[in-house]
């Protein structure tokens, strides 16, 4: 998976407590979502997300936390594999994963764009992120 690109809502919050020193609470949990359309990085629901009506899909919890996401150099990313229901009906092609500050609705913190996407049909395994595959890094010229 290439690395994540900021949204414009994170990069915001960043932008702010560097320049105004406006503090945000911390998250506790990040929550990946799989897209069949990216996002605008301004608009999450410019996408389209896998359907949660009667497919076994939800979003996968990572905890925030140095046991939870991997630091080499500039890139972070996760630790242990990252999981999702076995589809009980066709959930599309995914094309990206975005990460979030809620389970549902919440604000777009990150995308990234798969390698190559992955068709996920009713009666597949459970579609599954291997460790240290969904990276996110400082974009560098």
């Amino acid at each position: 998976m290439p690395s994540a690109t900021t949204s414009d809502f994170q990069h915001h919050l960043f932008m702010e407590k560097v320049f105004w020193g406006v503090d945000w609470t911390a998250y506790s949990n990040i929550f990946i979502a799989l897209y069949l359309v990216a996002p605008n990085l301004n608009d999450p629901a410019s996408g389209t997300e896998v359907s949660t009506s009667n497919t076994n899909y939800a979003r996968q919890s990572v905890p925030v936390g140095s046991g939870s996401w991997t630091v080499n150099g500039l890139e972070y990313s996760n630790f242990a594999e990252i999981t999702y229901g076995q589809p009980s009906a066709t959930w599309g092609i995914i094309v990206g994963a975005g990460l979030f500050d809620s389970a549902t609705g919440g604000e777009l913190l990150y995308y990234a764009p798969l390698t190559t996407s992955k068709s996920v049909s009713a009666g597949d395994g459970a579609p599954k992120i291997l460790a240290n595959q969904l990276r996110i890094t400082r974009a560098t010229c």
